[in-house]
Parts: structure tokens; sequence; C-alpha cells
């Protein structure tokens, strides 16, 4: 498909102003992948990461690119992370669509995320425009995004109305942990911090993001940061002393703690959501909801780092515990003398460690 303006802008105007009719009339056309990253993604994608810096740049108004990089540097991360985000975003609704009974192909689920995202890629530059509250134009771009992402779900990606709630509300849980994990592994967690532009007399090294979801999310990656410059040198036996299964033993059960108080949680989310879906009464401010509810799902994945680092712990000795009696137990204790002694421990804890009952 050679590239038409007339079409791109044609999908943008009735996406913002005639959703349900553009999107059935695109999905209807079947594009592949493909034509929809040169028809709407590339173009909207590229413009939003372009407009945004330069109208921040000059008026001093929000963005989410390149605090402290020139120019340049802010573009090439700009349009990288950009990319990379819309491509975890539609694997990862792709994939639970198959898991979750739905039909979709990945085309499919590119043209939907594409067609959803169309709010929060026109709001960016416009945000940018306004110094001070430019990021509630954003944020207003975002929330509608969410709500046309949970409406294109069934139309694009054949999920079953009765799992169309638990669908959306994992999708947005394990795209947010991907890129926690992502950001981890490059090294990226400041990176991408959100922050005015405008001189506010705010210190660089201040969060701004709030206590919401996002707040949780830049808490997250602190935290991860900070355990992963922990250091612990093992003993050279290769002996667990009983203090330390002790302590990795209590670690555990304060993590099933309180990931079954977030899945409790969860849960009534969900039916509450079902519940309205059901008689018609679903709003914005309902799907708004669950997504700040992530932030509880990334401190409940998040769980066990942050009751080590929180109790004043090593991570690094912690996973190291954590391997040796994983060894153990697998070998049942044949093998060395480390391996019978750990799992000699292992089996004195098992029960606080499995949490069995």
């Amino acid at each position: 498909m050679a590239f038409d303006i007339k079409k791109t802008i044609d999908l943008i105007k009735g996406g913002l102003l005639d959703s349900q009719n553009t999107w059935k009339k695109y999905l209807d056309e079947n594009p592949s992948w493909q034509d929809t990253a040169i028809q709407l993604t590339g173009p909207l994608l590229v413009a939003n990461v372009i407009l945004t810096l330069i109208f921040s740049r000059i008026v001093g108004g929000y963005t989410y690119f390149g605090y402290g990089q020139s120019f340049l540097g802010a573009l090439v991360s700009g349009l990288v992370f950009a990319a990379i985000g819309i491509a975890i975003v539609v694997t990862v609704f792709h994939f639970l669509a198959g898991v979750f009974k739905g039909n979709s192909t990945f085309s499919r689920a590119f043209a939907a995320v594409s067609l959803a995202a169309i709010p929060a890629w026109v709001a960016g530059p416009i945000g940018a425009l306004v110094p001070w509250i430019g990021w509630l134009i954003s944020l207003a771009g975002g929330i509608l995004t969410l709500v046309f992402l949970y409406k294109i779900i069934p139309l694009a990606m054949g999920v079953p109305e009765d799992k169309r709630v638990v669908h959306y509300i994992v999708s947005l849980v394990s795209v947010l942990v991907v890129n926690m994990i992502l950001a981890a592994v490059l090294g990226l967690g400041g990176m991408n911090r959100s922050v005015p532009v405008s001189s506010l007399g705010r210190n660089a090294d201040t969060p701004v993001f709030g206590s919401g979801m996002l707040g949780e999310m830049e808490r997250q990656g602190r935290l991860m940061e900070a355990a992963q410059s922990d250091q612990f040198e093992p003993p050279s036996d290769g002996k667990i002393t009983t203090r330390q299964v002790r302590d990795y033993a209590d670690v555990m059960r304060k993590t099933r703690e309180l990931q079954g108080e977030y899945a409790q949680d969860m849960e009534k989310l969900g039916k509450e959501l079902e519940e309205k879906e059901k008689a018609g009464k679903l709003s914005p401010a309902d799907v708004a909801k669950a997504y700040s509810g992530m932030g509880t799902a990334l401190g409940a994945n998040n769980a066990e780092m942050e009751i080590v680092k929180t109790g004043d712990g090593n991570w690094a000795e912690h996973v190291w515990v954590r391997e040796q009696l994983r060894a153990a137990r697998f070998q049942r204790g044949e093998g060395s003398d480390a391996i019978a002694h750990n799992f000699e421990l292992y089996e004195e804890y098992k029960d606080e460690i499995e949490g069995v009952e």
C-alpha cells in the first residue's frame, strides 16, 4: 500500500469523531500490519514525537521525551522507545487475546492498537503547546485511548464478552511489567521520565508522577535500581545459614500474603466492571479506575523485592539463597556436602518457604 495522506487524515478525523464506524470500516479492509504502519502508525508516531519535542522546547510545555538530552538525541530516543512501546502493546494484547479464546491476528491487533492510540498521539503535541497544564491534556488523551482500546478489543480481536474485562486488565498489567523488565535490563529507568520542560523550579531528581499508577512505576523503577546495586559474596563452601533460610521464608510468607490481597482486589474490581458492562453503565471513569489500579499490580508483581529492600535486606543475597535452595530441592540433597546441608534446611523450613498448609 502506498502512503495516502488523505486516508491518514480521514482515519485520524474518523478515529476521533466517529470512532466506531471508522474502526469497523478499516478493520473490514483487513489491512496487513505493514499497511497500517505505513498509513497510520508510522506517520502519527513520528509526528507525535517530532511535534511534541518542538512545541515543548519552544513554549516550555509538557513532554514525555528527552529530558536533559539534545534535540537530536531526544528525537532518536523518543522514536525508538515509541516504536518499542507500540510493539510491546500489540504483541501482548494479541497473544493474550488467543489465551482468552479470541481469534485475533497480529495485523488486526496492530490496527486496533493504532486506531485506539489516536487520541493519545494527537493530545501529546497539543499538551506540549500549553505550559503548566499541558499534562492534563496529555492525560485526557491517554485515558480516552484506554477507553477506545477497551471498546475495540471484541471488534478487532474477537475476545468473548465474558472474558473481555479480564483480558483487558491482564494485558495492561503485562504491558507494564514487560516495560519495567525491559527498562531494568537496559538500564533505562530514568530515560523516559515525564517532566515539564518549563522552568518551574523543580529539581530534576524530584518525582513528577504523583501517587497514581505512573508514580508507582517510577517508585518501582527506583527500587529495582537499588536492588540491582546490591552485592553479596557467597561463602566458599556454598552452605546456607539457618538465619538466611529463616529470613528467606519470612519474605516468601509476606509476599504470598500481599499477592493474595492483590488478587482479591483485582477480582473485586473485575466483577464490578463486568456488572457495569452488562448493565451498559461502563464509563471512561471506570476504565480509568482500572488503569489506576495497575499501580497495585506493579507493586504486587514486585512484592518479593520490595519486602527485601524495605526490610533493609540484601537482594543479591536473597537471590543467592533462593538459587541454592532451588538446586538443593531439585537434586534432593545429592551431589555435594553443600547441597546435602542446604536440602536439610529446605526440608526443615519447607512449609514456610512453600506456604504448605
